[in-house]
């Protein structure tokens, strides 16, 4: 989906208009909700974890409240803390909580926390086509829906407009052409790297650009069997390709074998670095003095690359709110969930000139002129990438697959082992690790 004339114009249009209002629309009642406050009266608790995008929706509670007769006091856990105030409230909750937050990778591990909602949606008759199938795949196991997405990451490339300007060169809207683009920074910037991209081990970290490699080599984590097909002939070549940008063409800055992600996110920032695959929030980093040497007008964004002639890809992380099987108030519960589903209460936040929260996870507000104008168009350039990606089922042992991964992409990237022999070795164990269930 290649932004055409008449988009830019639209969010021309949608710049003036926020130009001219300065602030978001009033949040008018939500749809779905029950008439005749039902539940008037009713307490609800919710667990949810530290972000900006739900502190906007507390202090959006009034309306919520208004509209329902239903009160909702949040619990902010930290997101180094949250998995385990998950698993407690799973294991030895009384129902404290009415609803709750989990990160994808948990959902599998925690679905006997959330109850299923497949019927409640249906009643409500909130459209699921209102989130990319990406996010939307995460709140699912067993083929049940446990919970709607409401937080959401995409990857994009951020890349030195100034200096692309400066010597004439194009975003890379290929991998191929990534390696040409860095090539020519490095020849004409001294101590400037092409691109800056992690490799060392660290929470499965050098592995989130890689699945873009991965699939758009036309390859897979796990076959229809549920085995490993990471060490097929087109996870090996995509393995490569990536290694590649570190060890044969070598526009990774030095270092960047024991590289994290924030490593990499430093390395541009400090003018180390041309260009940097990442999630979208990292924007507000990259302009921010206190963390960065560079101004808004130095960076630009662009989809991630993709292969020449394959469809663009985005590797996701998404947050979902579901109710949990213990509430005594369920059917309240989900009176604040269809009210968080609503994209006026995602565009809300997004428009308000007091919140910086790039977030949204809807097509009507990734596809929105107004947010488009905010936000330099940043989000149709993420629904590039979130139309055709592919996702990752997250079981019960994701942590210790993504462990094995990492550690052989590490050890491919030091050299220490070849490629087939790294990601060979971590096919045997995974299998090994799914055997032990």
């Amino acid at each position: 989906m290649a932004l055409r004339r008449r988009d830019i114009l639209a969010g021309a249009a949608g710049a003036a208009a926020f130009a001219a209002t300065g602030a978001q629309a009033q949040l008018g009642p939500a749809p779905n909700i029950r008439p005749g406050k039902p539940f008037a009266g009713t307490e609800l608790k919710v667990l949810c974890v530290v972000a900006s995008q739900f502190r906007a929706h507390e202090a959006r509670l009034a309306a919520f409240t208004e509209q329902t007769g239903i009160t909702a006091k949040y619990t902010f856990v930290p997101f180094a803390s949250m998995r385990e105030a998950l698993t407690a409230e799973m294991v030895g909750g009384g129902g404290d909580y009415d609803l709750a937050i989990a990160m994808d990778q948990w959902v599998a591990s925690l679905n006997n926390l959330f109850d299923p909602i497949d019927a409640r949606v249906r009643d409500k008759g909130i459209p699921l086509d209102r989130w990319p199938a990406a996010h939307l795949r995460q709140g699912t196991v067993n083929g049940r829906l446990l919970g709607l997405p409401s937080r959401g990451h995409v990857q994009l490339l951020f890349y030195r407009k100034d200096l692309f300007e400066k010597h004439n060169l194009t975003p890379p809207a290929t991998w191929e052409a990534l390696v040409e683009a860095g090539k020519a920074i490095q020849e004409k910037e001294s101590g400037i790297s092409g691109v800056a991209v992690p490799y060392g081990r660290s929470n499965g970290q050098n592995l989130m650009v890689w699945y873009n490699f991965l699939w758009g080599r036309g390859g897979a984590l796990f076959d229809e069997r549920g085995q490993p097909a990471f060490n097929s002939q087109a996870g090996l070549a995509a393995v490569q390709d990536y290694v590649d940008l570190l060890r044969r063409h070598r526009i990774t800055p030095a270092g960047a074998v024991s590289f994290t992600e924030q490593d990499a996110v430093n390395s541009m920032g400090q003018g180390n670095s041309a260009m940097l695959p990442v999630w979208w929030w990292v924007r507000s980093t990259l302009v921010n003095p206190q963390a960065s040497r560079l101004t808004a007008a130095q960076i630009g964004f662009a989809p991630m690359p993709s292969y020449a002639g394959k469809p663009r890809t985005t590797f996701t992380n998404t947050w979902v709110w579901g109710i949990s099987q213990r509430s005594r108030r369920k059917d309240a519960a989900m009176e604040l969930l269809t009210w968080i589903a609503n994209p006026a209460l995602e565009r809300d936040i997004l428009l308000d000139p007091k919140e910086n929260d790039v977030v949204a996870v809807m097509w009507p507000n990734l596809m929105d002129d107004a947010v488009n104008a905010r936000f330099g168009g940043m989000h149709r350039l993420a629904a590039e990438g979130l139309r055709d990606t592919q996702s990752i089922t997250f079981g019960p042992e994701w942590p210790q697959i993504s462990e094995a991964l990492e550690t052989a992409m590490s050890e491919a990237a030091s050299g220490t082992k070849t490629v087939p022999d790294a990601f060979n070795a971590a096919a045997a164990q995974v299998r090994r690790i799914a055997r032990r269930g």
